[in-house]
């Protein structure tokens, strides 16, 4: 039964929104099923090659919650045994159909496959014939994240997550089970699904993008045990969906709260529900935050030691006032009393939801003249009550994981996080069969941004820096505003043609040193990824498309840089063979994005493989 060739219908997610996430969906699918997919832009054309796909009714039905425009579903044909395998892996389908014809022997065969996924299959036989349905895991692991957020508990979180599989798969007629999974298929936001939203992380992985590039590599590079790298880590979201996938991986960082943020991502998913209730209540209770927004006996209580001092240059902000500041030291202080009095095997979690809220509440915008100026703003929620919330949460995202690991038999694959410089990796790591990868964009470099200082006060909270130290890890940091000139003539013409342009702007001649270390700082990095690839070994480096420079008078564009070119260019420097660049298009505010522009967003797909 399981060598049976069958037509597969999969069905995208409803909250597949941009046509470059189909293109990523096409790509993904024909990693597994090569030169037999194609689309279909209305699935109910499916019922007319399989019949018997036109019985199922409700939330099964074909036409069930598709996309609103654009295709809704792709087909294929291939065995039935890869079944399993999609179901584990896929990132963009919301739901498997096929045609089985032997409704005896497909039933003993879908019981073995029960067995190895979960209860995410279900049969409907008639007429000598069964349409099989199927839940891939990562669709539930999103619709899990709405679950979590309307459950009130642990408990009540892995019976509504069950309820909602079965009314996903109409084993439970109820209106609960109803309502629970229409109410998942509904929602808009995918990206903050299992332990990916701990904390706030601007320029991070899109999740699905990260599983879709791996699964794509993965196959290309054939069976066999695959190790993963990861040398611009951030938040490590290719690290966990590597994770999830069985890919064992290493992420490096030089940013210390980068690799907190990474491994607390991680090992969330192997927290204790129970305990991590016991803690967040106790927290909860403490810090005095509850719908009413009472204040407890730790607000009264707590000072820390020494009093947290915020740099001088964040104190110069006119919003930031001495009345602020005082507000901001306390509400900080109560929370960093509740870590330290919290169990040391949630401690980690309390550290990052510590950082997270201090994150929230104070947010600093770097306004890319060069010349640090940023934009403050503060939020009117205090960080305790952010805090607080946040640690109800993720004792719903703890047992979410738990009822994963018991329902279809999540299991995560080694990973480890380190604190290194991708210019020079450490050696005792080894090599790597695969590298994804997303390093700081060039406008990150110039002064446009700086990651380190708008993290600053999580960074003193969290004891990691003192404010010295904030402006010493940002100096530190690719395409730093710091440090001595560079020769250009090292640069290549392209290069070379974008900083002298920049010299010759009286706006913008400070960071045209910058700019030229950026790029020889990314030079740098690429020989080091370059090193650590075995040959053979695939790597996709995920960067801006470009970076335009606008008036600020009129917003006209007045020089665009290539700045993926450019990274592609010296990628094979390095030594890559540079075998594709996929331009995605992503789905931002713009005027939030880039003040000054109003065109699409694009990041760029360099698909690399180191020759051998």
């Amino acid at each position: 039964m399981s060598v049976r060739q069958v037509r597969f219908v999969f069905k995208l997610r409803r909250n597949t929104v941009l046509e470059g996430d189909l293109a990523l969906a096409r790509a993904e699918l024909e990693a597994f099923l090569p030169g037999a997919v194609h689309e279909l832009p209305s699935i109910a054309a499916a019922v007319q090659e399989s019949p018997q796909m036109g019985r199922l009714r409700g939330l099964a039905a074909l036409e069930s919650y598709t996309r609103p425009s654009g295709a809704q579903a792709m087909a294929a044909g291939g065995p039935l045994s890869l079944l399993p395998r999609l179901i584990r892996r896929l990132s963009f389908v919301q739901r498997i159909y096929c045609v089985a014809g032997d409704t005896g022997g497909a039933r003993d065969w879908l019981d073995e496959v029960q067995r190895e996924v979960g209860p995410v299959v279900a049969q409907s036989a008639g007429n000598g014939s069964s349409v099989i349905q199927a839940i891939p895991h990562y669709a539930l692991f999103e619709l899990s994240d709405v679950v979590c957020r309307r459950s009130r508990g642990p408990a009540e979180t892995k019976r509504n997550l069950a309820a909602m599989l079965d009314g996903l798969l109409e084993r439970d007629g109820s209106r609960t089970a109803s309502r629970l999974a229409r109410d998942a298929l509904s929602a808009g936001s995918a990206t903050s699904h299992l332990s990916h939203g701990v904390h706030y992380y601007k320029a991070k992985f899109f999740p699905r993008l990260a599983r879709s590039i791996l699964n794509v590599c993965a196959q290309r590079l054939g069976e066999g045990r695959r190790r993963l790298v990861d040398p611009f880590v951030g938040s490590g979201t290719a690290l966990l969906e590597a994770a999830t996938l069985g890919i064992p991986s290493v992420g490096l960082d030089i940013d210390p709260l980068s690799v907190l943020i990474s491994r607390t991502k991680l090992g969330a998913a192997g927290l204790d529900s129970a305990l991590l209730a016991r803690e967040a209540a106790r927290a909860v209770d403490a810090v005095g935050v509850s719908g009413q927004g009472r204040w407890g006996s730790l607000e009264r209580n707590s000072s820390p030691e020494p009093p947290l001092v915020f740099p001088a240059w964040l104190m110069k902000n006119r919003r930031m006032t001495a009345e602020v500041a005082d507000e901001l030291r306390r509400e900080i202080g109560v929370i960093q009393a509740a870590v330290a009095t919290c169990d040391s095997g949630v401690r980690a979690l309390f550290r990052v939801l510590m950082s997270d809220a201090i994150s929230r509440r104070i947010r600093m915008r770097f306004l890319g003249t060069g010349v640090g100026r940023f934009s403050l703003t503060i939020s009117r929620t205090p960080a305790t009550r952010i805090f607080a919330r946040s640690l109800q949460r993720y004792v719903k995202v703890a047992a979410a994981y738990e009822w994963l690991r018991e329902t279809v038999h999540l299991r995560l694959a080694e990973a480890q996080v380190v604190e290194a410089d991708a210019r020079v990796l450490p050696r005792e790591l080894g090599d790597f069969d695969l590298l994804l990868t997303s390093p700081p964009y060039l406008p990150a470099s110039s002064g446009r941004e700086s990651y380190a200082r708008a993290r600053a006060p999580s960074l003193i909270a969290l004891g990691i820096q003192d404010a010295d130290g904030v402006d010493e890890l940002a100096g530190a940091s690719v395409g730093s505003m710091g440090g001595s000139d560079v020769c250009v003539e090292q640069l290549t013409a392209g290069e070379r043609s974008l900083v002298e342009w920049l010299r010759n702007d009286s706006l913008r001649s400070i960071k045209a040193g910058p700019t030229a270390r950026y790029f020889l700082d990314m030079r740098r990095a690429f020989g080091e990824m370059f090193r650590v690839l075995r040959p053979g070994g695939l790597a996709v480096v995920v960067s801006g498309k470009q970076s335009t420079f606008y008036s600020s008078a009129t917003r006209e564009p007045l020089y665009v840089a290539r700045s993926a070119e450019f990274l592609a260019e010296e990628a094979e420097r390095a030594g890559f063979a540079l075998e594709a660049a996929h331009d995605i298009r992503l789905q931002k505010a713009g005027m939030n994005a880039r003040p000054r522009s109003l065109d699409d967003y694009y990041e760029t797909l360099i698909m690399l493989r180191r020759p051998g």
